[in-house]
């Protein structure tokens, strides 16, 4: 018997999907109700109904399938916007929208924007050629002062701070001892 092989990748499967089904994803909490609401009661009719009321086979399957259609149509989605009943109705009944609209974008308007982009873009790559290599080492001879008068500054004030700071007994244990006099005896 031939094995097949089957490749999942983990990353294509949609997490949003209920069991891994399309249709399940993206779902409000109403379509949830009347979704799961419609596939239990078609379940109980058709289990209960030839039971208890002694209705014929086929009519319970025919209840089974209209109250999961009824499921299906309202409850499952198509696509993110659209539930299959929708997509039911746009398939059959071909409804027309026609949409008008000026653009609101100026072609021209667009170009210049472009233009002025590009010379901007430009300029900058020519301050970056023309950049003076006496001009970065002065620039780093001052920013190797600075961190350097930085450093000397933090370090002076936590040896001022050392020195000034008063002399702390919380942790010391000063241990007297009684002499005893020796008059007393």
């Amino acid at each position: 018997m031939a094995q097949m092989e089957r490749n999942v990748n983990l990353e294509e499967i949609d997490s949003d999907a209920l069991f891994g089904i399309d249709a399940l994803k993206g779902q409000s909490i109403l379509q949830k109700v009347i979704f799961f609401t419609c596939l239990g009661a078609g379940i109980v009719a058709n289990v209960c109904m030839p039971m208890f009321l002694g209705t014929p086979r086929a009519v319970c399957i025919f209840i089974f399938l209209g109250l999961i259609l009824i499921g299906i149509a309202f409850g499952c989605n198509y696509t993110q916007d659209m539930t299959y009943g929708k997509y039911m109705y746009c398939y059959f009944f071909k409804p027309v929208k026609t949409l008008r609209y000026e653009s609101t974008e100026d072609i021209g308007r667009i170009k210049k924007k472009a233009e002025e982009l590009k010379k901007e873009e430009e300029l900058l790559l020519r301050k970056e050629r023309e950049a003076d290599p006496k001009a970065q080492r002065k620039l780093l001879i001052k920013l190797l002062a600075f961190v350097l008068v930085l450093v000397i500054a933090v370090v002076s004030a936590l040896i001022y701070v050392k020195a000034v700071r008063p002399v702390s007994y919380h942790h010391e244990v000063i241990e007297e001892t009684e002499v005893e006099s020796e008059q007393g005896n």
